[in-house]
């Protein structure tokens, strides 16, 4: 097989490597989010979101590197605009880091006085 690093590389050529292969990692990665998207798309309400996300992970059998990164920029696309100007899920993780009593009171429209 050949070795392309058996010769030393000028500056300029190894930099348009590194850019080719960063050009081409985040193809592969945006690839990933889409087929993701279009998972959930057609699992609709069938299946959590969280769980949906894992299935998709391990059929692809993605790095614990690249399923983080497709799976961040999932959960960010969800609740941010899609193409046609609609929110999607909006606010679906408002209440992540609230106490659970303190979310439950906010949601039934009780208060604590």
């Amino acid at each position: 097989m050949f070795n392309l690093f058996r010769k030393r590389l000028s500056a300029e050529v190894r930099r348009k490597l590194m850019i080719a292969a960063a050009r081409s990692e985040e193809a592969v990665i945006e690839t990933h989010v889409a087929n993701a998207l279009d998972l959930l798309d057609d699992l609709g309400d069938e299946i959590d979101v969280d769980r949906a996300l894992e299935m998709y992970v391990d059929m692809m059998s993605l790095g614990e590197t690249v399923s983080s990164v497709v799976t961040n920029r999932v959960l960010a696309q969800l609740e941010s605009t899609s193409p046609r100007g609609v929110v999607v899920r909006a606010r679906r993780f408002e209440n992540v880091f609230r106490e659970p009593r303190q979310a439950a009171r906010k949601r039934d429209g009780r208060s604590r006085r």
